[in-house]
């Protein structure tokens, strides 16, 4: 390819096969020959209005793919590291199509309806993955994650894994070296790519000699979850840690040395020892009543649950984009990211549980289960369990 080429290349974002069928005439089967793609990644700080400008987009048209687009999708909402793919006529130079990814699971798609003007319609589909299933397993040697991560695992199996397990086991603090694992799940693909996993299907996890068992399922009401092989949801009222964790710097306890002060008082909450900035997460559904500086405790969240339980996240380095006073967050979303702000010695999450208001210990706390299979549903769960549990 001659170098001013390359030059065009990179400075546009134009697809390399589309512009070699541009300039030759051949055509790639992969794509419409009447099609020129120019792809441009969101970067941090960019709107759709600057990344279609630099793509050759018309401002009157920007402005008209923004208004018609804005009731199935607001295009504000384009997250930086995300793609914007635009396509164009070969013959005329004129916008066709855009497309989006809003998630792994939906893509947008934003067409010109009109021949004559121009009429933006737009659209969310699914992404049509193939998929297959697959088993993995393994003995963890020192974490789940470096253990299925060494056999070419990836790591968001890892991740979902852990998640779907997350009432039933601290995978910090409680996974011992000799653990073992055995998960059913779907593979997706993409173009014939792989491009990510599915849904984990089934799985077992041995923990300390006692054996957990989770089975996917979708209820009559189209709710989705994690159940054991009695029915029982693996989802509890809370998460048993709002972040991966090290160690425990500092339990809780009434009698102990600050390390700041020198002085001795009650340590009516837990120091979580993580690297900076490492995701911290609600441990349950809630509504945040303090975001933000909060003196001794630096940056902190207070999320009220209940009428009886809330948890305070302090010494955070900064807040997730969302998150203040009055915002509703669910059970595992990021509220703020691990810091040392306010009174700390270094990188610590300060955990608090309040229970009518009194600091109680969150890791002796026993919340109740989720809602168990419906007896109505109990028949199709049985075939679900009937097909995954030979496997396991």
């Amino acid at each position: 390819m001659p170098i001013f080429l390359g030059k065009i290349l990179a400075a546009t974002g134009l697809v390399v096969g589309s512009v070699f069928m541009f300039l030759t005439g051949s055509v790639n089967p992969a794509q419409n020959s009447q099609d020129i793609i120019i792809k441009k990644e969101i970067l941090t700080g960019s709107t759709f209005s600057i990344i279609a400008s630099q793509a050759g987009v018309a401002t009157d048209t920007v402005s008209a793919i923004l208004e018609d687009t804005k009731r199935i999708y607001d295009l504000s909402s384009i997250r930086a590291g995300k793609e914007l793919v635009f396509k164009f006529d070969e013959e005329t130079n004129v916008l066709k199509e855009l497309d989006y990814d809003i998630d792994t699971e939906e893509t947008l798609i934003i067409k010109n309806i009109s021949t004559t003007t121009e009429e933006w319609r737009a659209e969310k589909k699914l992404i049509d993955y193939k998929i297959e299933t697959s088993t993995a397993e393994g003995v963890i040697d020192s974490s789940l994650y470096e253990t299925m991560v060494s056999q070419g695992l990836d790591d968001r199996l890892a991740i979902a894994l852990a998640e779907a397990f997350a009432w039933q086991i601290d995978f910090v603090g409680d996974i011992q070296k000799g653990d073992s694992f055995k998960v059913i799940y779907e593979k997706r693909f993409l173009d014939g790519n792989y491009a990510m996993p599915g849904k984990i299907l089934a799985a077992k996890f041995n923990n300390a000699g006692q054996e957990y068992l989770g089975y996917y399922f979708k209820d009559s009401d189209g709710k989705e979850g994690y159940y054991d092989e009695n029915g029982k949801s693996l989802q509890k009222v809370f998460l048993k840690s709002p972040l991966q964790y090290k160690y425990i710097s500092s339990g809780f306890s009434y009698k102990r040395v600050n390390p700041v002060t020198g002085g001795v008082g009650a340590h009516r909450a837990l120091d979580l020892a993580a690297n900076y900035n490492t995701p911290v997460v609600s441990i349950g559904e809630g509504t945040v009543i303090q975001a933000g500086w909060n003196g001794a405790y630096g940056i902190s969240v207070k999320v009220r649950h209940n009428d009886t339980y809330s948890t305070v996240y302090g010494h955070l380095s900064s807040l997730a984009r969302g998150i203040k006073k009055g915002a509703s967050v669910r059970q595992g979303q990021v509220i703020g990211y691990v810091g040392s702000t306010g009174q700390s010695t270094g990188s610590h999450l300060h955990y608090e549980m309040l229970k009518f208001g009194g600091l109680i210990n969150p890791f002796n706390v026993v919340v109740p289960d989720g809602k168990p299979i419906a007896d109505s549903d109990e028949v199709p769960f049985g075939e679900v369990k009937k097909q995954f549990a030979d496997l396991l």
